[in-house]
C-alpha cells in the first residue's frame, strides 16, 4: 500500500477505537483471509486509498476518511420511504449521526493526550462532508469515497436487479461530477472490467482516443504504484493541463462531435489494392497529411518532452509545430531531429526530410520575439505559424483549480519565454502563467514586421482563423497558409467546430483553397475525421491532444498513435473506394445534418439582427 504520513500516538489509539466499531458490523465479506465485516473492510480501502489519492493527509483527515460510513447498518434504507426524498432523508440523517457517534468517540478518556475539541469538531465536520468543492479536505474524502466506489463496489452495484443500464450511466455521472480532477486521473488508471468500461464512457460522453497496446515504457511509469491503463499516466496537474479546455468546454466537445454528424459516402467496386496517403504540405514532401501541431510544455508528460515527438515525427516522416512555449528551445529540437537516424517512405522516394515549422506567440516585448525568430530560422525552420487566436490566454478551469506547483517537468521554467509555473491569486492554469508575456495588440499591420523578420523562404502561416471573412483577409493579405484552429477550444468558449469552419469557406471563399493552403486541427481523434478534413480541402492535418496522450509512452508512443490514424485513413480511402489523397473531394460526404450551422455570406453583418443605433454610429 502507498506510503501515508504516520499518525501520533492519540491519534493512532483514536483510529483504533474506530476500528472496533466498524468490526461489530454484523454483515460481512470474504477476503483472503477470512471474513472482514464489511465497514472495517470498506475503511480499511478508504485509508488506503487516501495513500494514493494524498499521501500527506494530515491525522484528522485520516480520521475523517476511516469513520466513513460510522455504524451505517444502525440506518438501513428501507427504513426510509424508497422514493428521492426518501433517499435524500437517509442519507442526511446517515451524515449527522455518524458525526454524533464519531466526535463522541474520539472524546473517549482512553486517548491521550486527548484530542483538542476544535480537532473533535474538524473530524465531525469532515464526516458530514461540510463544503464540498470550497473546503479541500472535504474535496479528497469525496475523491477518496468515489474511487472505493469504482474499484470495490461497483461491479456488484451493477449486477443489482433494481439497477438498469441507464440508471448504472447515470450513478456514473453523478459520481464523476462530484471528483475533482486529481481524483478523475486516479480513476482513469484503475483496473476495470470491459463492461465498467464502456459505461463509464457513455457516462463522460467523451469520443474515445484510438487505444493503444500498452508498450512496456522506457522509464518507470510516473507513480509506479499505479498500473498502466489505457488512459495515460499522467500526474492530476499534467491530466488537468492536457485535457482541459475554455469554461464550459462547448467548444472542445464539438470539435470532435461534429465530425461524427459528416457521414461518408462509399464507392464500390473500385481497385483499391494499392492506397498511398504521402502528400505535401507547404510545399514539402511527407508521408501523411498528418502532423504534430503546436503543444507546450512537454516534460510535464514525458522528461523527453517535444524531443521525442520530433524524433516520432522525424521517424514517421511528418510535420512538427514547435511551440514558443516548449519545454526545449527549438534548436535544441532541431538538433535531437537532425540527428535521428531514420529512413522514410518519402525519403525514400523523394529524398526528403519532414519540415520542421515554429510556431510563434508575439511577446510584448518585440525584440524578444525578434530573437526567438532569428533562432528559430538558423535551426531551419521551414514556416512560421503566427496564432492569431489567443491574444490572452483562455480561462481552463480544471487547470486553474490545481496548484501550478504540482506541475512536473518545468522547475527551471519555459525556456522560450523564461515564465515560470507559479500560483497566483487566480489559480495555477499553467497555459494562464505561463502566457503572461502575450501581445493583445498584434493586428493585421503586423504580419508585415514578422515579414520582415524572416528570410523570404520561410513561409507565413495563420494560425487560428476560425471565419470566412479573416480567410479572405489572410489571403489579401498575402500568407501562405492558414491553419483553422480555435486552440482546441482552450481559448474562446462557443468558438464553432472547425470543421464547419472549414465548411464556412468552401461556402463563403472557396478562391482561398486555391491562393494558399489551408490547413487545420481540433476534434481530430480518427482516420474518418482526417478524410473528411481533407475532403473539404484542408492539405494538412494537426494533432495536439493525441500526440501527448501518444508521449505518455515516449517516442514510442508517439509513433504508435499517429500509425493508427494512419492506419485508419488508408482503410477509409479503400472503403470510398481512392487510392491516392489527388483523388479526395466533397462529394465523398454528406454534410446535411450541419450544412444548417454554416454561414452563407462573408460578411460580417448577421442575416436579420440590426445593430443597436448608437453602437453603428461608433463603430461604422
Amino acid at each position: 500500500m502507498d506510503e501515508i504520513n504516520p499518525l501520533p500516538g492519540n491519534y493512532h489509539q483514536a483510529l483504533k477505537l474506530i476500528d472496533e466499531a466498524h468490526a461489530q458490523d454484523p454483515r460481512s465479506v470474504e477476503r483472503k483471509s477470512g471474513s472482514v465485516p464489511f465497514e472495517l473492510d470498506y475503511a480499511q480501502h478508504m485509508t488506503r486509498w487516501l495513500a494514493v489519492r494524498e499521501p500527506r493527509a494530515s491525522p484528522v483527515l485520516q480520521l475523517a476518511c476511516r469513520a466513513q460510513h460510522f455504524r451505517r447498518w444502525e440506518i438501513p434504507r428501507s427504513s426510509y420511504p424508497m422514493t428521492r426524498p426518501g433517499y435524500l432523508t437517509w442519507r442526511a440523517k446517515l451524515k449527522s449521526q455518524a458525526a454524533k457517534q464519531v466526535a463522541e468517540l474520539l472524546a473517549d478518556a482512553s486517548i491521550q493526550p486527548p484530542l483538542s475539541q476544535e480537532e473533535i469538531d474538524r473530524v465531525a465536520a469532515l464526516v458530514r462532508k461540510e463544503d464540498l468543492k470550497t473546503d479541500s479536505d472535504t474535496q479528497v474524502l469525496e475523491d477518496v469515497a468515489c474511487l472505493v466506489f469504482l474499484d470495490e463496489q461497483f461491479e456488484d452495484f451493477e449486477k443489482r436487479p433494481d439497477i438498469d443500464e441507464e440508471k448504472m450511466v447515470g450513478i456514473l455521472r453523478k459520481t464523476w461530477g462530484k471528483m475533482s480532477p486529481s481524483g478523475h486521473a486516479l480513476a482513469l488508471q484503475m483496473h476495470l472490467s470491459e463492461r465498467a468500461k464502456i459505461l463509464i464512457e457513455k457516462a463522460l460522453g467523451d469520443k474515445p482516443s484510438p487505444l493503444l497496446p500498452p508498450p512496456p515504457p522506457p522509464h518507470p511509469p510516473l507513480n509506479p504504484r499505479l498500473p498502466l491503463r489505457r488512459r495515460f499516466i499522467f500526474p492530476p496537474k499534467t491530466h488537468a493541463f492536457v485535457t482541459s479546455a475554455a469554461t464550459d468546454c462547448h467548444t472542445h466537445r464539438s470539435n470532435s462531435h461534429t465530425y461524427s454528424l459528416i457521414t461518408l459516402r462509399p464507392r464500390i467496386l473500385r481497385d483499391v489494392s494499392r492506397v498511398s496517403i504521402s502528400t505535401r504540405i507547404l510545399g514539402h514532401p511527407v508521408s501523411s497529411p498528418i502532423f504534430a501541431a503546436a503543444t507546450s510544455l512537454g516534460t510535464t508528460v514525458h522528461p523527453e518532452g517535444e524531443k521525442a515527438i520530433g524524433k516520432a515525427c522525424k521517424r514517421l516522416g511528418v510535420g512538427m509545430t514547435v511551440s514558443t512555449s516548449a519545454s526545449f528551445s527549438v534548436g535544441e529540437i532541431a538538433r535531437v531531429v537532425k540527428d535521428c537516424e531514420t529512413v522514410t517512405e518519402a525519403e525514400e522516394e523523394e529524398k526528403a526530410i519532414p519540415p520542421l515549422w515554429f510556431q510563434l506567440y508575439v511577446d510584448k516585448d518585440r525584440s524578444k520575439s525578434e530573437k526567438l525568430l532569428k533562432l528559430a530560422v538558423e535551426a531551419g525552420v521551414k514556416a512560421v505559424f503566427l496564432t492569431v487566436d489567443a491574444p490572452v490566454p483562455g480561462k481552463r478551469e480544471a487547470d486553474e483549480r490545481i496548484s501550478a506547483e504540482e506541475a512536473v517537468g518545468l522547475s527551471s521554467g519555459v525556456p522560450m519565454t523564461g515564465e515560470k509555473a507559479e500560483n497566483d491569486k487566480s489559480g495555477g492554469g499553467l497555459g494562464r502563467i505561463t502566457g503572461k508575456f502575450l501581445d493583445a495588440s498584434v493586428s493585421w499591420g503586423d504580419i508585415a514586421w514578422l515579414r520582415r523578420c524572416l528570410p523570404e523562404e520561410v513561409k507565413i502561416v495563420l494560425k487560428g482563423v476560425q471565419t470566412a471573412t479573416d480567410a479572405v483577409r489572410a489571403m489579401e493579405a498575402g500568407v501562405e497558409g492558414i491553419v483553422v484552429s480555435n486552440h482546441g477550444g482552450r481559448s474562446l468558449d462557443t468558438a464553432p467546430a472547425t470543421i464547419l469552419v472549414l465548411l464556412e469557406l468552401q461556402r463563403c471563399c472557396p478562391q482561398v483553397f486555391d491562393k494558399m493552403e489551408v490547413l487545420i486541427d481540433g476534434g481530430v481523434t480518427r482516420g474518418t475525421d482526417v478524410f473528411k478534413a481533407l475532403c473539404l480541402g484542408a492539405s494538412g492535418v494537426g494533432i495536439g491532444r493525441g500526440i501527448l496522450y501518444g508521449l505518455g509512452y515516449g517516442e514510442e508512443g508517439v509513433r504508435r498513435y499517429v500509425q493508427i490514424l494512419n492506419d485508419e485513413l488508408e482503410t477509409t480511402m479503400k472503403m470510398c473506394g481512392i487510392t491516392s489523397l489527388d483523388e479526395v473531394h466533397p462529394g465523398l460526404l454528406n454534410t446535411r445534418a450541419v450544412d444548417h450551422l454554416v454561414p452563407e455570406t462573408v460578411e460580417e453583418e448577421h442575416p436579420y439582427a440590426k445593430w443597436r443605433p448608437s453602437m453603428r454610429k461608433k463603430v461604422i
